[in-house]
């Protein structure tokens, strides 16, 4: 016999086997505790007649009894069973997984729209046609551009020169010389170019050459005209005057002929200059220094020529190898 009981919680109708009457159970689906509880006589007989008077009754009844012995087994394990459903496939038959172009413009006359059919695709002929006609388009634009900047350039060069004859040549000239952008001289300018260019290279070889001629042709007209040079005293001293040096004085050795005899050569006198010690050294001329052997007449003079006043005795002195130094103090 079996026990239907109705949850209290989620109204679930559970079939129980009497046998648990009186026990501990659990709901299933909600887990609702309760006590199982004792089995009504006459259940089992009104469901039986209920199952036996319905069509496919012992198959029903097959799978009510298989039912009960799952949820009786579901009950003693505490855990609720469920049956996967079964699918319906009665209507597979009438599924369409992908209607064709016809349904959906079909469907579209329906709802009352219109829609006008789609173009056809190119060819690949129709596509090889537009891109040599793309082609041609683009070579003729480039070749026009081309010809635009060449024309520019000859009216440019014509504009230039003057005429197209002075053109033709610049072109000449410019494809000789390499494409360079310095400008080109004309016939004339370029031969005054040469003539400069030579002279310059000449001076820069000829005047070092003009130069060391003119040096050794002064040194051998010197040595071939000169004046044997004497032989000369070094003489030296110091001028004072109040026991002070005198600086940047003019002392001077003039050679004096002897008497009754005759007039010496080379009589050129020596002179010297004080220096701030007041010394001086007399020189023969600008590159020798001495003075002529035998008597001088004495004379000290500033810059400007003013001649100090001497002694006598100091007015005339005799140079010799054994007198060279002469002192004077004003």
């Amino acid at each position: 016999m079996v026990i239907r009981y109705t949850c209290e919680k989620c109204t679930s109708v559970l079939k129980i086997s009497d046998d648990l009457a009186g026990t501990d159970g659990k709901c299933p689906k909600c887990k609702a505790k309760f006590k199982v509880p004792a089995p009504t006589p006459g259940a089992d007989e009104a469901e039986n007649e209920a199952q036996s008077d319905s069509p496919g009754g012992g198959a029903e009844s097959a799978r009510t009894a298989e039912a009960e012995i799952a949820e009786t087994v579901a009950q003693l394990v505490d855990m609720p069973t469920e049956v996967t459903p079964q699918v319906d496939l009665s209507a597979i038959d009438d599924f369409d997984p992908m209607p064709g172009p016809e349904a959906d413009n079909s469907a579209m006359g329906q709802a009352g729209g219109s829609s006008a059919p789609e173009a056809p695709k190119p060819s690949v002929a129709e596509l090889m046609r537009a891109h040599e006609e793309a082609k041609k388009k683009k070579a003729a634009v480039k070749k026009k551009d081309k010809g635009s900047l060449e024309a520019a350039a000859a009216a440019a060069d014509v504009m230039t020169a003057g005429t197209a004859a002075s053109a033709l040549t610049r072109t000449y000239d410019k494809k000789r010389s390499g494409g360079s952008d310095t400008p080109t001289l004309t016939r004339e300018e370029r031969r005054q170019a040469e003539q400069r260019d030579a002279v310059i290279t000449y001076a820069k070889k000829a005047v070092p050459a003009l130069v060391v001629t003119l040096v050794f042709g002064y040194f051998l007209f010197r040595w071939a005209f000169a004046t044997p040079l004497p032989d000369l005293e070094y003489v030296t001293g110091v001028v004072t005057r109040a026991n002070a040096p005198l600086v940047g004085v003019v002392v001077q050795f003039a050679p004096l002929a002897p008497t009754g005899g005759a007039p010496l050569e080379n009589a050129t006198p020596s002179i010297g200059i004080t220096d701030e010690d007041g010394k001086y050294v007399l020189k023969y001329d600008p590159d020798n220094d001495g003075v002529l052997p035998g008597n001088h007449e004495i004379s000290i003079s500033t810059i400007s020529g003013a001649v100090y006043p001497m002694a006598a005795q100091d007015q005339k002195k005799t140079v010799s190898s054994d007198s060279t130094t002469f002192n004077f103090n004003l």
